[in-house]
């Protein structure tokens, strides 16, 4: 084959260029539109999720402060809720461990450092000391087992005497009771501190998505 009709098979390279670059200008449009539209997405979900991120961080933030720096396992946070070990506090006759007032002390320390901070207690309404007793069929043994709530009470004032300034300056925001639960929502013993979000919770909510609705 003669050279002339090879240069005639083959492709400058101007015009591959110019190709090139057209579907870099095409991919680089497409790319930044689903961008766009992912960011569109994702600033809302933030918006959802940041005031009860941030009001988790808070809660582990002081957990940690009294606890990790002890190496004190047993105790965590996870949805809303402060998790104790039984064995923390209890031995197995339902008596109160003489350790236990140290780390109700802790906990108190904790609860006082997040209702010090006004913005932190402003999305807290209750504090629930909870003790928790497995569901049975038999009635009477479901009466016996509410009993347990004296467990709460006890953890309550113990923790209360080991920080007066809580009880004095907070007092207000924590409440003692029992829970009934079957056998699956009992696979984490212990007692439970719940803490029921205020409607500020909410609002901070709201209030951040405000600029996505117009």
């Amino acid at each position: 084959m003669k050279l002339a009709s090879v240069r005639r098979l083959v492709i400058p390279p101007g015009p591959i260029l110019s190709l090139t670059l057209v579907g870099l200008l095409l991919l680089s449009g497409l790319l930044y539109y689903r961008a766009v539209k992912i960011q569109r997405f994702l600033e809302p979900a933030l918006a959802l999720s940041q005031p009860r991120n941030e009001f988790a961080d808070a809660i582990n933030s002081a957990l940690r402060k009294e606890f990790d720096a002890e190496g004190i396992k047993g105790v965590s946070f996870t949805l809303g809720t402060i998790y104790v070990d039984d064995a923390l506090l209890f031995d197995g006759q339902h008596n109160m461990r003489d350790t236990a007032p140290i780390i109700l002390r802790k906990l108190g320390n904790t609860f006082h450092s997040i209702l010090s901070d006004e913005h932190t207690r402003s999305h807290v309404d209750l504090i629930l000391v909870v003790a928790r007793f497995p569901v049975s069929d038999d009635p009477e043994v479901n009466r016996r087992m509410r009993l347990v709530q004296y467990k709460s009470e006890l953890i309550l004032d113990t923790m209360f005497r080991e920080r007066p300034d809580l009880e004095k300056e907070h007092g207000g925001f924590f409440a003692a009771t029992y829970l009934p639960m079957n056998d699956g929502q009992m696979s984490r013993k212990g007692v439970v501190f719940r803490i029921i979000p205020s409607e500020q919770l909410h609002i901070d909510v709201l209030q951040r998505l405000r600029k996505y609705v117009h």
